[in-house]
């Protein structure tokens, strides 16, 4: 587990240290104080820099547009990723660069991500569009997974193609770790479809099962339907009516995808924005008891974000109900423009929750 993460230059941090992280972090702060940004980095240094990831934040943020080629007798548009907006000041040129780094055990892992021109033998002059002007540059990242990565292309407007980077890590003979982001805006039917298949009759089923049942107790089974899982229905005990997932709720649904991507991120990171994004407060204590027990039995690290002070409160009230978690809990709080954050132990946040105390910001 990461004991220490520090952010130069990504995003809108010049600099930041987080201290103290436990097996499950929630970070608070005021809105664009950069909460979601420190998840997005989190997430590109556990999966070790490797361009998939390095794009996933720009594509979650809508930070794309569709690019027309020229290079063709028909203009073909293709969907590109605008990368400038990963440093801190919006601009790509030579040397403009980013470094995350982390602790675990004492050991430090890296990944650096710098702006470079690219060498003419690696980038042939016809695969510049005709209406593009300036020096070809690339993204060259070094990871921590142990092997050089390949540099990526950059078109002169500072956008990556998508199609410019069909190697993903299995064919460059890496093993990407678990790292699963659950964003505010849930995750897609189809991939949760993809992901119930993988934990389909295992133990971690029952687990699924039990975690929506949490918001809705009449749940009995759960089942995708149609070729690619385009629909989701499930199983109402004593009536053995089928209803469609989404008939209950966004509180439901919620649930199912925090506790499908616990299962997903077995041995590995995972990222919630807004974990308690679609749930009533008086579930909060039950749902952060099963992701702090479910991480220390699936030895996942978790960081979260949140605004709600029913959420601080309910994981204070979590640690002063059952004390042999607080060891395992701590908060963050993120401040705009400063280069440290501020560490709030379980008995900290506890003492802030009993006297009313704000420590969001």
């Amino acid at each position: 587990m990461y004991d220490s993460i520090h952010l130069s230059r990504f995003r809108q941090f010049e600099n930041l240290t987080l201290r103290g992280l436990t097996r499950v972090n929630l970070f608070v702060g005021r809105n664009n104080a950069g909460k979601t940004s420190l998840l997005e980095a989190i997430e590109l240094l556990a999966s070790g820099g490797t361009p998939a990831a390095l794009l996933r934040s720009g594509q979650r943020r809508g930070e794309t547009s569709m690019t027309e080629s020229t290079r063709t007798s028909r203009p073909i548009w293709r969907e590109s990723v605008d990368v400038s907006h990963l440093f801190v000041d919006h601009l790509l040129r030579e040397g403009t660069s980013f470094e995350l780094q982390g602790t675990m055990d004492s050991k430090s892992s890296a990944v650096r991500c710098e702006v470079q021109v690219l060498p003419g033998d690696l980038f042939s002059e016809g695969t510049r569009d005709s209406m593009e002007t300036g020096p070809l540059l690339a993204l060259r990242v070094v990871g921590a997974l142990g092997k050089d990565l390949p540099l990526i292309p950059l078109s002169p407007s500072g956008v990556v193609l998508r199609d410019s980077f069909s190697r993903q890590p299995s064919s460059l003979g890496l093993s990407e770790p678990q790292v699963f982001f659950l964003g505010t805006e849930g995750v897609p039917l189809r991939t949760l479809a993809q992901l119930w298949d993988k934990i389909v009759v295992t133990p971690e089923e029952d687990k699924v099962i039990a975690a929506i049942k949490m918001i809705e107790p009449s749940i009995d089974r759960l089942v995708f339907l149609t070729e690619g899982g385009n629909n989701a229905v499930v199983k109402l005990a004593g009536t053995g009516q089928r209803v469609p997932l989404g008939s209950l709720g966004d509180g439901t649904r919620r649930m199912l995808a925090l506790a499908v991507g616990l299962a997903h991120a077995t041995d590995g990171v995972l990222l919630i924005d807004e974990i308690d994004t679609g749930l009533h407060y008086s579930a909060l204590e039950s749902m952060w008891k099963r992701v702090v027990e479910t991480a220390r039995r699936l030895n996942i690290q978790i960081f979260a974000t949140s605004h709600s002070g029913d959420c601080m409160r309910a994981l204070a009230w979590l640690q002063a109900d059952d004390p042999d978690l607080a060891a395992d809990i701590s908060v963050h709080r993120i401040e705009k423009g400063a280069t440290e954050a501020v560490r709030y132990s379980a008995e900290e946040l506890e003492i802030a929750a009993q006297h009313h105390i704000e420590v969001r910001g």
